[in-house]
């Protein structure tokens, strides 16, 4: 999954939709000058020109620096940066000696279709996140929680690794009646937010039932579960405070930690899995 918000994926799908329509027609564009012998394009000979077309000034900008640390992204804009330049080289010996090599010409028809490809990837794979993960919170939906479980007790079997679950109630009845379901529900966005930013990428959140959420550490141990729970409180109190400002509540929020095995009926090990609560005063 890629870890941003549902929002931020609804944007991006569409980015990348504009950016192989836009680049398809900036290729043809390019093709068509150098058939017909025409000058290139100026912005096709900038040193930066990668920066400055439609899908790079979305990409460089500041608002989505989160997004150029992921790895998926950091690949495309490498290969963004790279067809640009052929094309660039292209151009550049295209007007100097009237056409480009054949080298350069078959180093940017390769470069195109690398991040063509790349961006369908992407344009995949964020669909498919999309249509699995809760609108509101970010995790994963409750569907797709039992058969990703008996996937990995299947692994197990064979790994024998370790492989904790820790299970979160969130109580937002105090929230919902001191301030109202709206706030309950920045509440709940800013606790799940919280905790997806602190996972590693091999973790998972499920949003279980309501504001159950079941979180997937695999290779951790109940002692290394205990860890990652207590620096997910402390993360939490520290987002809620920011976000919520004076809307002063008790949040309790109930918490079990139990180890997957391979022979384990997961229905019943979530269901009777002992609770305890943690309060964050926001």
């Amino acid at each position: 999954m890629i870890n941003v918000t549902s929002e931020e994926l609804e944007r991006i799908l569409s980015t990348v939709e504009d950016a192989l329509a836009l680049h398809e027609k900036w290729r043809e564009n390019l093709h068509r000058n150098l058939a017909c012998k025409l000058p290139p394009e100026s912005s096709d000979t900038r040193e930066e020109a990668h920066q400055h077309c439609a899908f790079g000034r979305w990409f460089y900008s500041k608002g989505n620096a989160h997004l150029r640390n992921l790895r998926a992204f950091k690949e495309i804009g490498e290969l963004h940066q790279a067809m640009h330049g052929h094309a660039r080289a292209v151009c550049v010996r295209s007007e100097i000696m009237g056409k480009p090599t054949v080298k350069d010409y078959d180093l940017f028809v390769a470069g195109m279709a690398k991040f063509r490809e790349a961006l369908i990837g992407l344009q995949h794979r964020v669909s498919f996140t999309l249509q699995n993960i809760d609108a509101l919170t970010g995790a994963y939906h409750h569907s797709k929680l039992l058969p990703d479980l008996k996937l990995e007790q299947q692994k197990l079997k064979e790994s024998g690794e370790s492989y904790s679950l820790l299970l979160l109630d969130i109580d937002l009845k105090a929230v919902n009646k001191s301030h109202g379901h709206k706030v309950g529900d920045q509440v709940l966005r800013t606790t799940i937010q919280s905790i997806r930013s602190t996972l590693t990428p091999k973790d998972r959140i499920y949003r279980y039932d309501g504001a159950e959420f079941v979180i997937c550490l695999p290779g951790r141990n109940l002692s290394d579960a205990e860890a990652v729970r207590e620096l997910l409180m402390k993360k939490i109190g520290e987002a809620l405070v920011e976000a919520t400002g004076e809307a002063a509540s008790a949040l309790n929020i109930h918490y079990g930690i139990i180890e997957l095995s391979p022979e384990a009926y997961i229905e019943e090990l979530l269901d009777r899995s002992a609770r305890s609560t943690y309060t964050i005063t926001i």
